[in-house]
This record gives C-alpha cells, structure tokens and sequence, in this order.
C-alpha cells in the first residue's frame, strides 16, 4: 500500500513519547498593535523539566513503520545492533537545549523554542574536528554517539561529537502537531537552518574555533547532511551523505522492484516464483465473499474486520511486502536465503506468512495494538490509521505530513516488475494525506510539492563539494541516491551487497571485504578534508 515509508504497521512499538510539553514563558508586548508574543524561555532545570518529571507525557501503544522505521529504525541502525555497542559506563551524555526561531526566515516572527541535542566531548583535544550526526524523523538519543563511523572518526582525530534532534520530532516540539496549521514550520529547509544555528553557536565558543565541522547523517538525515553542506557550504567543512533518497519521488514504485531483484538474484532457488504466487492467493482469495471467509481463518483475522474494503486490504497487501522489504533494506544476503528457505518449508504451502521466524516476530509485535484479546484475532482496520496520524504527538504524524508536503517516497506496487500483486495502489497514498491533512494534499499538490523540494535542493545532482555518497545494492533507497561521482570532491561509493546505512555502523564479525574497505575509504576522505592527511585508501 502506498501509504508507504512510514505509516502502515504491520508490527507495534511500545514507546513512550511526549504527546506536547508546556514551557514557562516570556511575554512580550508591541505596543503599536497591542500584540503579545508568547517566547519559549528556558529556566532553571528546563533541561531535567524535559527529561522527567515535568515533562508532559502519555504512555502510548505506537504504529512503527514496517519498513524504514522496522525495529525501531534509528536513522538507518537497527536497535538490536545499538544494543550490542560497546558503551562506556562511565561516559555520560547529557542532552542540551538550544532556542531557535520558529522561522528562520521570517525576521518578522520572533517567536522561540527549544531544540535538543547531545554533546559528547570526552575525547576532544585542543584543535579536533566537530562531529554533528543529524537526527532525522525519529528521537535522538546519546548511544548514536557511541558506536560506529562517528566514535572511530572522533577518535582518530580527536573530535567532538554532538546529536541534533530534528525538529518536531522526540523531545524537540516547537508546537502542537495535531494542528495542520502549525506543521507549515516543519520541512527540510527550516531542519537544515536549525542545524546551521546550532553549529554557528557551538563554534562561538572560543575552544572551538579552529575547529573544522563535519556532519554525519544517514537516509533522510543523510539528505539533511548534504543539503546542509550545499545551503551553508561555510559551516560546514566536510559531510558524509548515507543511503540518503536525495532525488523526492512521487511515485517510488522502484522500491519494489529492488525488494523483487534482490529476492530474485540473492533469494534461494524457486523462492522469488513462491512469493508470486502467494501474493497472489491472497488477492484471488480476496476477491469473493467466500475467499474472504477463508482468507479471515487462515490469518487469523477478526471477522468484524471488513476486508471486501479496499483500503483494509491494502494495508494487510502492504504489512505482509513490509516482510520481504524489512529483509533486504536491513539484512544481508545470508538472511535473504535464510527467509526463503523460512517461507518456503512444507508447513507453509497454506501460503500463510504466519509461520517464519520473522513473521512471527512480526505479528508479536502486531499483537500489541491489532490484536482484539476479546476476540482472539487481528483487527484489521484502516480508519485507526487515520485517526492516529491525525491525533498528533508522534513522529508518525510528523514523517506522514513531510511525505505528503515535501518528498512523498510512496511506494506502491504500480510497476509490472515486483511479485506483490497490485494491491499496494498509489492512490492510497493520496487518500491518505487528503483525509489527514486536508483537501488541498491531494495528488497535484503533492507532485508540486516534490519538484519544489527537487528545484531548491537540486535532486540528484546538488550543488555540493566535500560531500561523499555512500549506497548500499541491497538497499532500495539507492535508487534515489547519488551513485556515481559528481566532481572529485563529490565521490560516491557503492558498496555491493550492503544495506542501508551499513558503513555507519558498527563492525560486526561477518562483514564483507567491500563493506570494510568502503568504511575505512570514507573515513579516510573526511580526514584528508578536514586536514587530517591519510593517504585515502584505493576502492
């Protein structure tokens, strides 16, 4: 279905995620019209205000995305590889606040708020390098500053290392999200001015200011961290830009078509012909009253749900692809060959995906929120998916309305070259940012709102120097990347058989040559261009 990078679940996340918090503030008065502006203000303790007791929080059950936010995905690094770091005991992170503009570029609005960010300078000397890795639509938190690319490049050079939080995400709320009018401050544009801000503060303090400023982010923040480069080419010195969709896309209907040709070469025999024809069980099975029946008891789907609608059925179509999506953005080839043979034992042939390791996991988690306990059965039911996005406080809201106003990066079954049947149709993508954010997000407003973002931040070819690209082939994202070299100061790098964001993370036992050498090939290029001169290694 194509409500796409982001929003249908086909597993739940418990988090726990502040649905607003409210701040003491300052009034001001202008006079000549009598208007009060009400300015965030941080007082004492506000930073402890936002992290305990006085934050305002309710304790929700969440939608995670099925395929760019699967396990909790943390800017491209799953949570079960953040809990293997290595961390320091006695390494303390503490988060920061810093007052922004709610409009960078409006001098006329004065009004303020705070954003979050990490700071870890244990390992700074005299001289060393700012390392920023940027937040992207998810919550920041310090383990991203304890392990991968960034803590070896801080390190070898003896670098600093903070974490923005992007706005309107985590912690870092200028207002309340389940207001559409207020999302007009939320886009890739202010997000990148709040990142110039606060590098242009941090570098006021005077131990930073020989320091070189590199930036750090991974698929929607690894945009951010080239089109920081590219709007502010001052404040930044060098930037890694991984698996990173710079190009917007309307209809990214090329995701599928990666998930089948990694499936197809990498899959085990026979395995890419299977996951045809069980998708497309479900779709005859869908197609009469009768098959419906059946389809129910076979998936253990309640018999209240309606799923002769076409949208429910869309969203089951899109939780059972998110299977097969999950395998190839996050997992290696091993683990393709290890799905197929899950999906393809005898115990299967019912064309259920209920019985794989994986899938298991999956409706696990499902069962948190689909799962009527009175019943015993999945409810299927696509209103309750409007409805959450809608109701605001959580990053779901937050990521629909950027894909419905900036990128879209839906995907939908609409190319002929994918074995998920047609049932994950564009047009629901669009119905979806209709009902949650009004008449006006329909499909031209969309395809406007996708070539302004193009225009202004230069698609596939920004305008950059010292950015270096880094895709993975198994990954679908690398579709809308940059993959080949834009300048000699703009190398990009293509790591084969990798996945997303797979050189910022941790090495891990098992890794491939390529992925090895590619990391330390990227770490040596930022070295040389923030003064570190390394002979960069030769791919």
């Amino acid at each position: 279905m194509s409500t796409s990078t982001g929003w249908i679940y086909n597993f739940i996340q418990n988090e726990i995620i502040p649905r607003s918090y409210t701040r003491r503030t300052r009034v001001r008065s202008r006079t000549s019209r009598g208007v009060r502006e009400v300015v965030p203000r941080p007082t004492r303790g506000a930073r402890r205000q936002r992290e305990i007791s006085r934050v305002r929080i309710k304790c929700r059950t969440l939608p995670a995305s099925v395929a760019e936010n699967a396990a909790l995905r943390i800017g491209g690094i799953l949570e079960t590889e953040l809990s293997q770091l290595k961390v320091e005991p006695r390494i303390r992170i503490e988060p920061r606040w810093i007052e922004q503009p709610l409009d960078h570029f409006n001098p006329r609005d004065n009004r303020l708020w705070l954003m979050r960010y990490f700071e870890r300078i244990d390992l700074w000397k005299p001289n060393g390098p700012i390392y920023l890795f940027i937040g992207g639509e998810y919550e920041a938190a310090p383990k991203f500053l304890q392990g991968g690319i960034i803590l070896h490049l801080a390190r070898e050079t003896n670098g600093a290392m903070f974490m923005a939080e992007h706005r309107f995400y985590g912690r870092s709320l200028p207002l309340e999200t389940s207001n559409v009018q207020n999302l007009k401050y939320l886009n890739a544009r202010q997000a990148t001015a709040d990142l110039a801000h606060l590098i242009k503060t941090l570098k006021r303090n005077p131990k930073y200011t020989n320091s070189k400023v590199v930036s750090i982010g991974g698929s929607y923040a690894g945009n951010l961290s080239a089109w920081l480069k590219s709007r502010y080419p001052n404040v930044v010195d060098a930037a890694l830009s991984s698996s990173a969709p710079v190009m917007a896309k309307k209809n990214f209907y090329e995701y599928l078509e990666v998930v089948s040709t990694d499936y197809m070469k990498y899959g085990t025999l026979g395995c890419h012909e299977f996951i045809r024809k069980m998708f497309k069980s479900y779709d005859t099975l869908l197609k009469t009253p009768q098959g419906i029946n059946q389809f129910k008891k076979d998936e253990d789907i309640c018999i209240t749900s309606d799923m002769a609608r076409p949208e429910n059925q869309h969203l089951f179509f899109y939780a059972q692809a998110s299977h097969f999506m999950l395998t190839v953005q996050y997992g290696t080839v091993e683990q393709i060959r290890k799905h197929c043979a899950e999906i393809m034992q005898p115990a299967n042939e019912t064309t259920s995906l209920k019985n794989s390791e994986m899938s298991r996991w999956l409706y696990g988690l499902m069962a948190f929120d689909f799962w009527n306990k009175k019943e015993e059965c999945f409810d299927v039911n696509f209103d309750y998916l409007i409805d959450e996005i809608k109701s605001g406080g959580t990053w779901l809201t937050s990521w629909a309305y950027q894909k419905c106003s900036e990128f879209s990066f839906a995907k939908s079954t609409t190319s002929d070259r994918q074995p998920f049947t047609k049932n994950i149709p564009i047009e629901t993508f669009y119905k979806i940012c209709i009902e949650c954010f009004g008449p006006t997000h329909d499909e031209r407003h969309i395809e406007l709102a996708v070539n302004r973002t193009n225009a202004y931040f230069g698609g596939k070819r920004p305008r950059v120097k010292n950015v270096i690209f880094v895709n993975g082939e198994l990954d679908p994202w690398h579709t809308l990347g940059v993959l080949e070299d834009l300048g000699p100061d703009v190398p990009a790098v293509f790591i084969p058989q990798a996945s997303h964001c797979a050189e910022m993370k941790p090495d891990k036992p098992g890794d491939s040559k390529a992925l090895i050498t590619a990391r330390k090939y990227v770490k040596n290029v930022i070295k040389r261009w923030i003064g570190f001169h390394d002979t960069a290694h030769i791919l």
